[in-house]
């Protein structure tokens, strides 16, 4: 018994240490860890072996046995995206999130759809057996152009949690990730029943739909009920833990798809139980070793060598889903009425593609195996590509929009080096010998608020109405909402009592704009100030959660938003490393 788990164990010993130095290394060449994860897995994997006829580290029969744990951390990761469609939490955008939405879809299916029809009829005119040349290539375009429409909700989502990445933009994302691979496992349904399976009766593929949809929501509504009896958060966490183990193990034993499953679960959990933010809450606190041990697995299945069998139909794949994510996500930014830093950076932060790429061209090439065998490697060849390049992406998107704290990147340029470590450790063990030694702490208020504030802040137009501003607030992460004018001129900002006085006054409800409750904004601070300074403006006003930062030339100009958790954190975590 022990020896058959030896390797096992063997296995796990390089996924969690690989992960730790892959991870390190990955902050220090100023990339996401995710990335590093990411090239552990593809190193100590059986493809890089297999081109430098090293010893496998990873097996392929370990990592089928390590699935389980692949599986599960890519259900809650989609569980936790299906919590995003909240109602409430879609009512802030309306039809907005559809148009940007479905043009990012749209253009991302005709752009590859057009690109591999091309191809394939006027330059490699693959034929399948059975089928003409026109009908070959309109089965490989229709299959590659859904496909290309998912997008990996895994590496998106570590991103953001990595550099601690907060902002509408950042809300944003995610949501589109959930649309985006709801879409695109829904519609390889409809194309497997028209292409593969025309016999099957509409039955079959409203059961194909429809079960994990009702497996979900089942599963949902019962977590719900049952999150209510619970007390601790530890049986918080074993209710997720347990509930995601059993609605993937129910969709395998039903033969349903677990991603769609997991992702309704997250809808119903979100929008049925009331105790959904404390669920999240304390999942987090455990989710993060699944996700790690679902990177390095994640690279170690890649396969380096189907890069050089991708050919002309995988790189028109490539740039033609590039271009449709890119210029899809510009569009729709601009039919929603979208601002500018959305226009910009989130066509950006949807490039990475992995697990349900992989899941659906695996399905098809299990299905249709005369033409989905050449999909499948396509799809994997284009995977090693955007898995690897997709998260520096999704890091440069959010940076770019302001929603990413300096602190987070500095933080990451400036690891304890080994010889300082080993320092610590015999610091440390000397003190608990009780040998007194000296520790000098240096001080973070050196640190600038430039560097802990968020840039990218939602504002209000003074003319909003007072029920709009009310949407609006909805919504909103801050407890003070700061108002500009026509020409985008800070002019003050809105406390919410104010809001809430007016709540008695019904009759002058309609006759209410946002001005009109505006205040002029006396604790606003400079991005040039250092946190000591900063640290007593927050004592003087313990009530204020959000602070204004504006230009200090021109204080019209709002710059950015202090959190005051954010300066508290930053002296915890800066203290501790000195």
């Amino acid at each position: 018994m022990g020896e058959s788990l030896l390797p096992l164990l063997t296995a796990l010993t390089f996924v969690f240490l690989g992960a730790l130095v892959g991870g390190r290394l990955a902050s220090v060449c100023h990339i996401p860890r995710v990335t590093g994860y990411l090239l552990t897995g593809l190193l100590i994997g059986p493809s890089f072996a297999h081109l430098t006829h090293l010893p496998v580290l990873l097996p392929p029969e370990v990592l089928l046995e390590l699935r389980p744990l692949s599986e599960m951390a890519l259900a809650l990761i989609l569980m936790h995206i299906g919590g995003l469609f909240e109602i409430s939490h879609l009512d802030r955008w309306r039809h907005r999130i559809l148009l940007f939405s479905g043009s990012e879809i749209l253009l991302t299916f005709t752009l590859v759809v057009g690109a591999v029809l091309a191809v394939n009829l006027m330059v490699l005119q693959k034929i399948v057996p059975g089928q003409s040349l026109w009908q070959t290539s309109l089965g490989f375009a229709l299959f590659l152009g859904i496909i290309a429409v998912a997008t990996a909700p895994a590496a998106t989502l570590m991103v953001i949690r990595e550099y601690e990445a907060e902002g509408p933009v950042t809300s944003l994302v995610l949501t589109l990730v959930g649309f985006n691979n709801l879409v695109s496992v829904l519609g390889f349904a409809v194309l497997s029943h028209i292409f593969i399976s025309p016999g099957e009766s509409f039955a079959v593929l409203v059961m194909r739909m429809g079960g994990p949809v009702l497996v979900g929501a089942a599963l949902g509504f019962g977590m719900s009920a049952w999150a209510q009896r619970l007390e601790l958060p530890s049986e918080n966490k074993i209710l997720m833990l347990g509930g995601i183990a059993a609605n993937v193990a129910i969709c395998r034993a039903l033969q349903f798809d677990p991603l769609l499953a997991s992702l309704i679960l997250g809808m119903i959990l979100a929008n049925s139980c009331p105790r959904w933010p404390r669920l999240q809450s304390d999942i987090r606190q455990v989710d993060y070793l699944l996700y790690v041990a679902f990177f390095v697995l994640a690279g170690a299945n890649l396969h380096i060598e189907t890069l050089t069998h991708i050919g002309l139909l995988g790189v028109a794949y490539v740039v033609a889903r590039t271009l449709g994510k890119w210029l899809g996500a510009a569009i729709g930014a601009r039919l929603g009425a979208f601002g500018s830093n959305e226009r910009a950076y989130v066509g950006l932060t949807l490039m990475a593609q992995a697990g349900v790429a992989i899941g659906l061209a695996s399905q098809l090439a299990h299905h249709w195996p005369v033409g989905g065998k050449l999909l499948e490697t396509i799809v994997l060849g284009s995977v090693v590509v955007f898995e690897l390049v997709g998260p520096l992406a999704v890091r440069r998107g959010l940076v770019n929009s302001g929603e990413v704290p300096i602190l987070a990147l500095l933080q990451k340029r400036a690891p304890v080096g080994a010889l300082e470590g080993l320092h610590n450790v015999v610091q440390h063990f000397r003190t608990s010998l009780g040998v007194p030694i000296g520790h000098r702490l240096e001080d973070p208020g050196d640190i600038l608020v430039k560097h802990i504030m968020r840039q990218n802040v939602e504002t209000v137009l003074h003319s909003t109405p007072y029920y709009a501003l009310l949407k609006h607030i909805a919504h909103s992460r801050y407890d003070r909402f700061p108002v500009v004018d026509d020409s985008n001129h800070f002019i003050g900002v809105i406390d919410y009592t104010e809001i809430r006085n007016l709540l008695f006054e019904p009759a002058l409800v309609p006759l209410v704009v946002a001005g009109d409750l505006t205040t002029a904004a006396s604790y606003c601070l400079r991005p040039d100030q250092p946190l000591r300074e900063a640290l007593e403006v927050l004592q003087q006003h313990r009530n204020i959660s959000y602070f204004p930062v504006v230009d200090p030339e021109d204080s019209q100009k709002l710059v950015g938003i202090l959190n005051q958790n954010d300066v508290l954190a930053a002296f915890r975590r800066l203290g501790q490393e000195a």
